[in-house]
């Protein structure tokens, strides 16, 4: 047909060795991915070889792991270090927290709320360093991010009772001697906690409470069942639910590459001298 003004020309000798002319029409460029196209005069530069490719990618993060382990289990390391790096562990993007100060349903992937407590560790340089109250901040603060006692899926379970109990959080429990948590007990518990009150039972429920209450706005109440101190034979199933019995068994039951336990315990002594 007839040329177009966008076509373009060749020439060429034929076999007279006279010059012709032909026209031809190039294909119409494929759409670049986002926004825009390529355009007509646009160059599709061949795809170069990266200088390592996704498996060698994959193979040095096996390398960097192994490393990483080996040396976490035998380099000597300061105990300001180890706690500097466990701060830095939780906030991972491996590792999920359902946090009790979320609110909600929220939970975090080593996202901000919990990476910042790890980022007051770096200097301006981006290299570990931090003072030791720098340090205990951060610590304090992700041991807040992580342990709950709420009684929904932010529960950190029986861990964190046995944390409030080492640390005397018991100290720190509200006053629980009110109309709203006191309208929780039944009438035995409500009884029980006249002991050390002037509080005599009375003959309606609401009538007890009522006068626990008032008693209770002079001191504070904790009711017994609130301390932290884990029941003991929880606490004991969980230490043997979770405790490594054989040696080539992980804690979840499953089958490991067998593992020298002697010889680790005697690196990580060795590496704590």
């Amino acid at each position: 047909g007839k040329p177009k003004k966008s076509d373009h020309s060749a020439m060429y000798l034929d076999r007279d060795g006279k010059v012709q002319t032909v026209h031809f029409r190039m294909p119409e460029p494929k759409a670049a991915k986002g926004n825009g196209s390529l355009g007509e005069d646009a160059v599709v530069m061949p795809k170069t070889r990266p200088d390592v490719t996704r498996k060698g990618i994959e193979m040095i993060g096996d390398f960097r792991t192994d490393a990483l382990h080996e040396a976490l289990g035998r380099a000597p390391i300061e105990d300001d270090t180890l706690m500097a790096l466990l701060v830095l562990a939780f906030a991972g993007q491996n590792v999920r927290v359902d946090s009790a100060n979320g609110g909600g349903d929220d939970y975090y992937y080593g996202n901000r709320r919990i990476a910042r407590h790890a980022a007051a560790l770096f200097d301006a340089e981006g290299k570990l360093s931090f003072d030791m109250e720098t340090l205990r901040v951060a610590v304090r603060s992700m041991l807040i991010e992580v342990l709950s006692c709420q009684e929904n899926r932010t529960n950190s379970g029986i861990v964190a009772r046995a944390a409030g109990d080492v640390i005397g959080a018991d100290g720190f429990l509200p006053n629980m001697g009110t109309e709203e948590f006191l309208s929780c007990l039944s009438r035995s518990a409500l009884e029980a906690s006249c002991e050390g009150t002037s509080v005599l039972p009375r003959a309606r429920v609401k009538d007890t409470r009522a006068a626990l209450v008032e008693a209770f706005n002079e001191q504070t109440f904790v009711h017994p069942s609130a301390f932290f101190a884990p029941d003991r034979d929880a606490l004991g199933a969980w230490l043997a639910s979770n405790t490594v019995t054989e040696e080539n068994e992980e804690p979840d039951g499953t089958n490991a590459e067998p593992v020298d336990r002697d010889d680790d315990s005697e690196g990580f002594r060795e590496a704590a001298e």
